[in-house]
């Protein structure tokens, strides 16, 4: 039951992280009914909009349910074997795609076009760097950001000279484009092959901003920010709530093997949900009505043990 005198998120953004997303399926089923969400837009990246797509064609245990069958299938994320054969070395771009078809018929399509817009953001390289040599950049760039840095919203990719493109999920009138659209803004090679998009090669966005808050519209209001992995110190931005997992979420990006790792994702998501509840809830009831109309959230920490 949705609390009447909770504070309203017009905007949602779902943080990249590959396998680590189904940490969002996890939380957004304990929080979307209390917080009564229904936000206008939404901004993902990467496997993120997978997540988001199904979650608001009402299909995300169904996602959740699918993608550990075919990771059950899947023994190894690398098979060696086949750098002279015509089996990839890499399975994830293969299990990838036949999991968002299998997922989204026209009818799960449609009803993802009915929900909130879903934004995706795309990587474009730098007109100095071909598209195999920028997939290299890009990838040093954010990994110095995430990894040394440890910001969590990247600034190095940018001085490159690496730009977003912002998608709607609703310029997708199959569920073929829509697998064409996901795997374009998820584009990782090696784990991938090279894309493009519209004609022009294309990158994983996370390259540019794995916390896409840069594909929202210029009036967001107060956004909701879903993070897949933990921060030292989060950004204290008005009318932003930022919340990460509360604790390091087991499974990596591009572990395609453990169905059991994919349930840990989840399960933590729901207790971090059931958290994130309580405490808006306690907050809710320590602030004035008139406070409540003007305050701006504060972040959402969450255990910062590890």
């Amino acid at each position: 039951m949705s609390h009447p005198d909770l504070p309203r998120f017009d905007s949602v953004v779902f943080a990249g992280g590959g396998s680590r997303c189904f940490w969002h399926a996890g939380f957004w089923r304990e929080v979307q009914g209390p917080l009564a969400l229904a936000p206008k837009q939404i901004a993902s990246v990467s496997a993120a909009g997978s997540i988001a797509c199904a979650l608001n064609a009402g299909i995300g245990e169904d996602a959740l349910r699918l993608f550990q069958a075919a990771t059950r299938a899947n023994p190894r994320n690398f098979y060696p074997r086949n750098v002279f054969g015509k089996n990839p070395v890499f399975p994830h771009e293969r299990m990838y795609r036949r999991a968002v078809l299998e997922l989204f018929d026209p009818a799960a399509l449609a009803r993802v076009h009915a929900g909130p817009e879903i934004r995706l953001l795309l990587g474009h390289v730098p007109r100095w760097l071909g598209p195999r040599t920028g997939a290299l950049a890009a990838a040093a760039a954010y990994n110095f950001d995430k990894r040394v840095r440890r910001v969590v919203h990247p600034t190095l990719p940018l001085a490159l000279g690496f730009r977003p493109e912002v998608v709607s999920v609703r310029e997708c009138a199959t569920p073929e484009e829509l697998a064409d659209l996901i795997l374009a803004s998820s584009c990782s090679p090696p784990m991938t092959s090279l894309r493009t998009w519209k004609g022009r090669y294309v990158l994983d966005g996370g390259v540019v901003d794995n916390v896409p808050v840069c594909a929202l519209d210029d009036a967001p209001g107060e956004t909701l920010v879903m993070l897949t992995r933990r921060y030292p110190k989060l950004p204290d931005i008005p009318g932003r709530t930022y919340v990460q997992p509360s604790m390091t979420i087991a499974v990596s990006a591009w572990d395609y093997t453990s169905p059991e790792k994919l349930q840990s994702a989840y399960d933590l998501g729901r207790r971090d949900g059931e958290a994130f509840v309580r405490a808006r809830k306690r907050a809710t009831a320590e602030t004035p009505p008139l406070q409540r109309q003007t305050c701006h959230d504060r972040p959402f920490i969450g255990d910062r043990s590890e």
